[in-house]
């Protein structure tokens, strides 16, 4: 894709609503485009959508997955207060100063209803609760979920005729969801991971349309439930074979971490969940530098992925993530409209190359690793 091509699909993918556990509009956006460029495409038990690629390796172990998730962060209903009013909690890790008063749209099992994040008036005294407490003049107290609540101008009974009740998801708006360009930049909600995402079918459309295949085997993995433990990945790397696990992910470009805001990716070696294989950034380095691509390589903190969860729980022999450098994560965020080409040229490269499999071979008659 070019990036005409790349910002509609980041676009469309962006506008789509995927709470965890309700990933359902990205799935079918993206079965399409992964039928037209994999072998056999195939949604498992717990809602991950996978194509299949067969590499031109002849040995079955050279395999790598590569995961990026298709859920947002949101929110969900814990109570609904005898006048309709709803208390919500987060379904990961949304913020109620980063998101701010304005539309949800609630997600009624029968029937959707707009409803108004609130906090009410700043134009009061010790006698009202949420909003007092939060005024600046009141030593800047951090907003939390307990002083937020949604109108619906709704009764409790009203909402719970349109399916709406304790558990019910709520969303950023359809048309809160359209890109903002800002010079070489683009910004919007949840990039994380539609860019990922965007990235990924970029890479085989690539294949495709180049008549290429990977060397080893190949399976494209969009995950479900990353923002609250990566439940679809932890699935997925028990269920699909592959000797190497990657993720594509978007990544804090800030100065905590050396990390600069422009197109060039970043290889993670270590996370709050885990360490990644040295060896697998490493490799990726030397990669970049035969494409003379500029990559960034960064250690996080409060930060997990698909991948470190996988590993953390003993499912990928072999693990690395690489990330699109993103700001104003978790909230309205920016990315640089180059770095998911970039991202997907550098993945090209790793899986045309015939030491991808992953590269390190335990040799037992040399007891070493090769």
């Amino acid at each position: 894709m070019k990036t005409p091509a790349q910002k509609q699909c980041l676009e469309e993918l962006c506008r789509l609503y995927a709470p965890p556990g309700q990933e359902d509009e990205v799935a079918a956006y993206c079965r399409p485009r992964l039928e037209k460029a994999c072998d056999k495409v195939w949604q498992d038990e717990i809602g991950n959508l996978i194509g299949f690629i067969k590499g031109t390796s002849s040995n079955d172990k050279d395999s790598v997955r590569i995961f990026a998730h298709m859920d947002e962060i949101a929110l969900i209903i814990k109570r609904i207060e005898d006048d309709g009013t709803i208390r919500v909690d987060p379904l990961g890790g949304m913020y109620p100063n980063l998101i701010g008063v304005g539309p949800v749209d609630i997600l009624g099992r029968h029937e959707h209803v707009s409803g108004i994040l609130s906090v009410g008036s700043v134009h009061v005294s010790e006698h009202s609760s949420a909003a007092y407490h939060i005024q600046p003049s009141m030593g800047n107290q951090a907003m939390t979920w307990l002083h937020t609540h949604v109108f619906t101008g709704l009764s409790r009974q009203e909402l719970y005729a349109k399916g709406i009740r304790a558990g019910t998801r709520l969303v950023i708006p359809r048309e809160h969801r359209t890109l903002t360009e800002v010079g070489e930049y683009w910004s919007g909600y949840f990039m994380d991971n539609r860019a990922g995402i965007a990235s990924l079918l970029n890479l085989i459309d690539k294949l495709k349309s180049q008549g290429k295949r990977p060397y080893p085997d190949l399976y494209v993995v969009l995950t479900v439930e990353e923002e609250i433990g990566a439940h679809g990945a932890k699935y997925a790397a028990r269920t699909i074979p592959a000797t190497l696990t990657l993720g594509l992910e978007v990544g804090p470009a800030e100065e905590e971490y050396s990390v600069d805001f422009s197109a060039s990716p970043i290889l993670v070696y270590r996370d709050e969940e885990a360490v990644y294989d040295r060896r697998v950034a490493d490799y990726f380095l030397d990669i970049a530098r035969e494409i003379s691509m500029y990559v960034q390589t960064a250690t996080f903190s409060t930060y997990k992925s698909d991948v470190s969860h996988a590993k953390s729980a003993g499912r990928s022999p072999f693990s690395g993530l690489i990330c699109l450098p993103t700001k104003n994560t978790h909230s309205y965020e920016i990315i640089h409209r180059d770095v998911i080409e970039n991202t997907s040229l550098l993945l090209k490269a790793f899986l045309l190359d015939e030491h991808s499999s992953f590269l390190p071979r335990y040799c037992p008659s040399c007891d070493q690793i090769k």
